[in-house]
């Protein structure tokens, strides 16, 4: 017999502890020793995802686990189940979750994680309210169900529920606010493509860390512990003042209600903010006060004021400016010279994309730019700028943009943009009348260089247009120009 079969079976219990329960099953041939501790391990898990057999199989395997353990008089621990409903209709699988929580109740258990989905149907299925009535509930996700007043019938203190997971749920607020209500103890909680939801308050949850939510609706959160917010859609209300002791990740999508307040809180250690198409943002000057910022990003369809406080020493800005059609040239590229201004203590990765104008308003814009950066307007050091546009913009577009800023790499470019800048970064070739405001940057341009990497390559050559030319017959290559900029 080896060492570890002589082990006292409650050391061999422990072990299996950490197996998956389909290892846990193997270990039955190992020997005699082994034979029978599987079945008496204090943790059980079931999932209907992983079960190889039909679903009345499952449930049954489930059921004569548990009164196994009963029979035997066995503790039951910790109980992982993760279990399909087929829709309203579906008493069987309901009976059965309505007869084993009871059960668990009674043979000790101190820790339930319960995964419970209903198959899509035209009909919205009940939350079973015997899963609220579980008072070792640790973990719960629920998918496809209606949780109603009846479904929260039972509903208990839940102080050991940390994490809370809704997925296409329809849940009105007065039901949503009494569950939270009644779980003080979330750290986790993640709310996405749920319905029925128009405002929630989240100020009774002290222990909140991470917080993911995806639906247009109104949320105030006072939460002292939270480290992470995420938000896609929701209109996050901003207390005035508030200082966010805690928070580092801070994530923005489609917020759509006024971020005017935020300028007045604190975000003492904020590391990381997202800010991606929120039209929250427009016609307000932002302010934000982060002084351990670490990354900074910004997606969106317009170029918003903002400006910083004292930030680290080494911190990122990744700007990403989508455009349909712009009307005002010299507008634009001022208040793109302001943000970049604003963030010019930090890495700059700028990308312009799906960028129109008018090419007579372009020209115009670039006139006034002259004027202003000959005043008091300064370039600013852009670390890479991916430009994506065609030949029929890209000249005009780009001239603008090496106006306001200095990359030191210059990548993204069509074709076409990359034999136009060639000739004008390595053959010094003269451009038509649109270009006249080239010889502005050019001046300041004291070395280029053309660089190709093959796709899933990581290294980067010099290269010339001829070379460029050859290589794109047979294989795909990226393309990049490395810019040298004399200091002013």
């Amino acid at each position: 017999m080896d060492i570890i079969s002589s082990l006292p079976q409650e050391i061999l219990q422990r072990i299996l502890y950490f197996l998956s329960q389909e290892d846990v099953v193997r270990t039955s041939v190992l020997s005699k020793s082994w034979r029978h501790v599987w079945c008496t391990r204090p943790n059980l898990v079931f999932s209907d995802q992983t079960f190889k057999g039909k679903k009345q199989d499952f449930l049954s395997t489930v059921d004569k686990t548990i009164q196994r353990y009963r029979d035997q008089r066995l503790c039951v621990e910790e109980f992982d189940l993760c279990m399909l409903v087929d829709g309203s209709e579906d008493r069987e699988s309901v009976t059965f979750l309505e007869n084993w929580i009871p059960l668990l109740k009674n043979m000790g258990m101190k820790k339930f994680d319960l995964s419970i989905r209903a198959r899509h149907c035209r009909k919205f299925t009940d939350m079973p309210s015997v899963v609220f009535g579980a008072e070792s509930l640790q973990y719960l996700h629920v998918a496809k169900f209606v949780m109603h007043e009846r479904s929260i019938e039972r509903l208990v203190l839940l102080k050991h529920l940390d994490q809370l997971h809704l997925k296409k749920v329809y849940i009105e607020d007065a039901v949503f606010q009494r569950i939270i209500s009644s779980c003080p103890s979330i750290e986790t909680m993640i709310i996405e493509g749920c319905k029925g939801l128009k405002k929630i308050n989240l100020s009774d949850l002290p222990n909140l860390i991470y917080f993911n939510f995806d639906e247009p609706c109104s949320i105030e959160i006072r939460a002292p512990s939270i480290e992470t917010i995420n938000i896609t859609y929701g209109n996050i209300r901003f207390r005035k003042g508030a200082e966010f002791r805690n928070l580092i990740n801070l994530h923005l999508r489609g917020v759509d209600s006024s971020l005017e307040h935020m300028s007045s809180c604190k975000f003492p250690i904020l590391t990381w903010l997202s800010l991606s198409h929120c039209h929250g943002l427009k016609d307000i000057q932002l302010f934000i006060d982060a002084p351990s910022l670490v990354l900074f990003e910004y997606q969106g369809l317009f170029i918003p004021s903002i400006s910083f406080g004292k930030t680290t020493s080494s911190w990122r800005s990744e700007l990403n400016i989508k455009y349909i059609q712009i009307n005002d040239g010299y507008l634009w590229f001022l208040k793109l010279n302001e943000l970049l201004n604003s963030v010019s203590k930090s890495r700059i990765i700028l990308t312009i994309d799906q960028y129109l104008m008018n090419h007579d308003d372009i020209i115009r814009g670039n006139v006034n730019m002259v004027q202003y950066m000959n005043g008091c307007g300064i370039a600013v050091v852009v670390d890479r700028l991916s430009l994506n546009a065609s030949l029929s913009s890209g000249p005009s577009n780009l001239n603008g943009l090496l106006r306001i800023c200095r990359p030191r790499i210059l990548m993204h470019l069509d074709m076409e943009v990359v034999e136009w800048l060639w000739k004008v970064l390595m053959e010094r070739e003269s451009g038509d009348e649109g270009d006249r405001f080239r010889p502005l940057w050019l001046r300041d341009l004291e070395q280029g260089n053309m660089e190709i990497k093959e796709t899933g390559r990581e290294e980067w050559r010099s290269a010339t247009l001829s070379e460029l030319r050859k290589c794109r017959e047979t294989k795909s290559y990226h393309t990049r120009f490395a810019l040298k900029w004399r200091q002013v």
